[in-house]
């Protein structure tokens, strides 16, 4: 399975900071993405150095920020701005999720 089997996703930035959340589509999927998909699951796959994690369980949600992703902003950094955040919005929900714990 997925991510974007079970949830959509949506990008945005705040200067240099990468801001992307992820939606569950119920709350079996929120669970399952919760236990598994984590801030450094989501680095690694971005190739970043760091990314926090905050669960949004209300609006079955996780969100991810990715602070200095952008560099001097989507504007000046030498990743392609709002291209780069569509792509790295899309790399989250194509990850493929491993229940075994991998």
């Amino acid at each position: 399975m997925r991510v974007l089997d079970v949830a959509s996703g949506r990008a945005g930035d705040k200067g240099s900071t990468l801001d992307l959340t992820i939606a569950a589509a119920d709350a079996e999927a929120y669970a399952r993405l919760a236990g598994w998909l984590s801030a450094e699951r989501v680095s690694e796959a971005l190739g970043l150095d760091d990314s926090r994690r905050y669960e949004l369980p209300g609006l079955r949600a996780l969100k991810f920020v990715c602070e200095g992703a952008l560099g001097q902003g989507p504007y000046g950094s030498l990743r392609a701005g709002m291209h780069w955040q569509k792509a790295a919005v899309w790399a989250v929900l194509a990850m493929e999720v491993n229940d075994g714990g991998g």
